[in-house]
């Protein structure tokens, strides 16, 4: 029954890429939660775990996910992640985002985060499902404590 299910939506998905039907089948999964794990100032990198939650019926196949992110408005660094991974229907997934980041904005952003005392975030990308690439976005603050905390665990490691 699950490989009929699979085949219908494969001919939707093959037949509605062009016709829209795929965005109006498949929900774009939403992001739940987003927890800075890592910074690392000489790597030039970050970690983010980022909860999506998949509003679908079915698993949503991720093949691999790539965007960009934003630190009070200083665009700092791109992701793209090649991984076979599975969100399960109804439930929330971590999808773990390395970002390279770009020095010059990311000295830019992070005075921007001590002059005003706070850190918004802004992600944009996408997961590519194998049959159609699926959109995410969010915006929302970090705490600058968090922030400070990754910064100094990071340090401490380097």
């Amino acid at each position: 029954m699950k490989s009929v299910i699979w085949m219908v939506l494969l001919s939707l998905g093959l037949a509605g890429c062009q016709s829209g039907l795929m965005k109006k089948v498949v929900k774009a999964p939403e992001v739940k939660s987003i927890q800075l794990k890592q910074f690392s100032i000489q790597d030039k990198s970050m970690v983010f775990d980022v909860g999506l939650f998949n509003p679908n019926a079915f698993a949503l196949p991720i093949d691999s996910a790539d965007g960009m992110v934003r630190l009070n408005g200083v665009d700092i660094g791109r992701f793209a992640v090649q991984r076979k991974q599975k969100l399960e229907a109804k439930k929330v997934g971590m999808l773990t985002l390395p970002i390279t980041l770009d020095a010059k904005a990311l000295g830019k952003a992070v005075r921007s985060v001590f002059e005003q005392g706070k850190a918004s975030y802004y992600f944009q990308g996408g997961v590519d499902t194998g049959i159609v690439k699926v959109p995410f976005s969010q915006e929302g603050k970090l705490s600058v404590q968090d922030i400070f905390a990754a910064m100094m665990s990071s340090w401490g490691r380097e």
